[in-house]
């Protein structure tokens, strides 16, 4: 199923590039790939990117995903909240 990503970051981590100005990376602590996940923010930074890195004291579930959501796209796209759902 994650095949696809796997190959994606063994290419990056061969040849990094810098697909983008910033990237937001969050995980959770119970995650099983959290070393993996800690591991890619100085590569990351070594391309130049701006790197925000968030751990939560989760796994890899919606709750994590949902609760770091408008942390990391608050970072990526600043500015004035138009709507906010609580």
């Amino acid at each position: 199923m994650f095949a696809r990503v796997v190959e994606f970051v063994n290419a990056f981590r061969e040849s990094p590039g810098k697909p983008s100005d910033k990237v937001y990376l969050s995980c959770g602590t119970y995650e099983s790939l959290i070393y993996e996940n800690r591991s890619l923010v100085p590569l990351l930074q070594s391309t130049g990117m701006e790197v925000k890195y968030e751990e939560a004291r989760d796994g890899h579930n919606w709750e994590n995903w949902r609760d770091r959501l408008r942390s990391g796209l608050s970072w990526l796209f600043p500015g004035p909240l138009w709507m906010v759902y609580e």
